[in-house]
């Protein structure tokens, strides 16, 4: 069975103008995170000029090409000694209406932030900036990265330069009036990119306070390939090395296709023509957790749950669906119904070979006509019949159904059409599936989110509501079956944990090691520069925050990865709980964690 499932649009707090996901997913995640500690890593000294703004004199510290951050095999190193970088980000409120003029009066952070972040045991500042900064005040631009450089420098932290958002493009919330995805397609936005790239690396070629050159962050390109990524990563890899051959470069992979968030069935990474490169992703695994109550997720996402939990299961791969153990209802009749409630009553699932069940939405046998779905509930009861607990209750209203996907059987022409729809039975929203005509394929809409344990010899039943809009065979050889349908699945030989894992640190090194094999198969160094949680899962008792991210840097180290913790300010994922000026309000446990796994000031 072939599906596309997208990622999650993740949309930024109480922005003005531009809206930033706290992962950005999206990803959904969506995707997922990379700090680098540098142990011995220090930037060389260049006196006062960056601070003052003036611009580093190629000979000021000294050391020529020494002190450069590198590539090395699979990992990094600096004068011929491994590091990592460990850092934070700044997002310098890129997703904020700030012109680039007001640079310098920038509320972010100051220069005691800098030292607050070497106080928590950090060496680099993932350091994110807008394109159109530079393009609508160069001076200014320039004034503000060179004191920020020298800030830096003086409190012994490395710079990771991130083009957050282009010139003339943004894509990192999909509801802003700003969206654009002109950059794919237009060569003299592509040029000034490049460019930019070309200036930063002329004035900068010679600065070790920078590690390094974050080429774009989080690429959601218009083709559906992904194609255009790879070349314009190679336009902007060009444009450093015309003028700057020490500084590490970062390249991400392809983050989007179709001018969305997700790329199904896309190998996101991809080599680069220089072998001086740090391949990227990011990791919010599972985002239903890490992101659970975040106001900027499209939703939101409610209460994603606790860390670890080994009563949720997550799939791993291919499912062995036990075909004579599913449970359904009876089917939707032709012609046009209202909604009525459709009942699998009470069905034993005998198999002992049963581990994983879950709802899904099904049209089959050669449907024309539209059949819409709603309120989906799931009851296990034991044997004898009496209700254990309620599995799954979900209303499918306007955010719930964001969490399902579409998917068929058959990628063969005439592909059904899938839906979302702005009614429901009871509230404004539903599913639905149009003319699934193919008599032997099938066509619905899942959620993964509603996998679940089963245990053999208890009771299942599954409930909830269709109705049917001019329902009718396909062909006078057709007979459709529209049904509320449980699948059952038995392990899977040769897939991770059978298939199916617990929420813990095993699913997090499974997610995690299917981008490490790029990294793995070609012997380059990768990076997660963004990871993180939202902070009800550090506040609210029992969610497990400092549990996911102390496994999060204990696989980072495990697997040798340079990683940046997403972010530094920020009211709902920061260490310090405001969007900027002073710190506010901090973290706290958070921040414990952070001193203790990473060597800071008391840890």
């Amino acid at each position: 069975m072939s599906s596309q499932v997208p990622q999650l649009p993740l949309l930024p707090a109480a922005p003005r103008r531009r809206r930033r996901p706290a992962r950005s997913r999206r990803l959904w995640a969506l995707m997922l995170v990379s700090l680098l500690a540098v142990t011995g890593c220090t930037p060389g000294s260049g006196g006062d000029d960056a601070a003052q703004g003036a611009e580093p004199a190629a000979a000021s510290n000294g050391l020529g090409t020494d002190g450069f951050v590198r590539a090395a095999g699979s990992g990094l190193e600096v004068d011929g000694g491994p590091v990592r970088l460990e850092a934070v980000n700044f997002s310098n409120l890129y997703h904020r209406d700030i012109d680039g003029s007001e640079l310098l009066e920038s509320p972010h952070h100051s220069e005691q932030d800098f030292a607050r972040v070497k106080e928590l045991g950090f060496n680099s500042v993932r350091f994110a900036f807008d394109g159109d900064w530079y393009a609508e005040d160069p001076e200014v631009f320039w004034q503000w990265l060179d004191r920020n450089i020298g800030w830096a420098r003086q409190h012994e932290v490395r710079l990771i330069l991130d083009l957050h958002t282009p010139i003339g493009g943004f894509w990192l919330d999909p509801t802003s009036e700003d969206v654009s995805f002109d950059l794919w397609s237009d060569p003299e936005l592509q040029q000034a990119n490049a460019d930019l790239w070309t200036d930063i690396a002329a004035r900068y070629k010679d600065e070790t306070a920078i590690a390094a050159y974050d080429l774009l962050n989080e690429p959601v390109t218009s083709d559906s390939t992904g194609e255009q990524w790879e070349e314009l990563a190679q336009r902007l890899v060009d444009a450093v090395r015309a003028e700057d051959p020490h500084h590490l470069l970062v390249v991400g992979g392809v983050y989007g296709v179709g001018e969305a968030y997700g790329a199904a069935g896309i190998d996101p990474h991809f080599l680069v023509d220089d072998d001086n490169v740090m391949y990227d992703f990011h990791f919010y695994e599972p985002i239903k957790y890490t992101h659970q109550y975040a106001s900027w997720v499209e939703g939101p996402i409610q209460d994603g749950g606790r860390y670890p939990d080994p009563d949720v299961i997550l799939p791993t791969g291919e499912r062995t669906y036990l075909t004579e153990s599913a449970i359904s209802t009876p089917s939707l009749p032709v012609g046009t119904s209202g909604w009525a409630a459709y009942d699998s009553g009470l069905v034993e699932i005998e198999d002992e070979s049963a581990i994983a069940a879950m709802p899904l939405v099904v049209a089959q046998g050669g449907m024309r006509g539209t059949a819409y779905f709603d309120a989906v509930r799931v009851t296990e009861y034991d044997a004898d019949g009496q209700e254990i607990r309620r599995v799954v209750d979900d209303q499918l209203d306007g955010d719930g159904t964001l969490d399902w996907y579409q998917w068929s059987s058959d990628d063969a022409a005439p592909a059904p059409e899938f839906a979302r729809e702005s009614s429901g039975r009871e509230d404004g929203a539903s599913l639905s599936v149009t003319d699934a005509t193919r008599a032997d394929a099938l066509a619905g809409w899942s959620n993964d989110a509603h996998l679940f344990k089963v245990v053999p010899g208890n009771q299942y039943r599954i409930q909830g509501y269709m109705r049917g809009e001019d329902i009718a065979p396909a062909s006078a050889a057709a007979s459709p079956q529209i049904v509320l349908k449980l699948d059952v699945y038995a392990e899977t030989e040769g897939a991770a944990g059978g298939g199916f894992l617990p929420r813990d640190k095993t699913f997090l090194e499974y997610q995690m090691e299917e981008n490490l094999a790029f990294g793995a198969e070609h012997g380059v160094p990768m990076s997660v520069m963004e990871f993180g949680a939202v902070r009800q899962a550090f506040q609210m008792e029992g969610k497990g925050g400092e549990q996911w991210v102390g496994d999060m840097l204990s696989l980072l180290e495990e697997n040798n990865l340079s990683f940046s913790y997403w972010e530094y300010h920020g009211t709902e994922m920061g260490l310090y709980l405001s969007g900027s000026g002073e710190p506010g309000e901090p973290n706290t446990a958070l921040q414990d964690l952070l001193r203790r796994e990473l060597g800071g000031e008391g840890g």
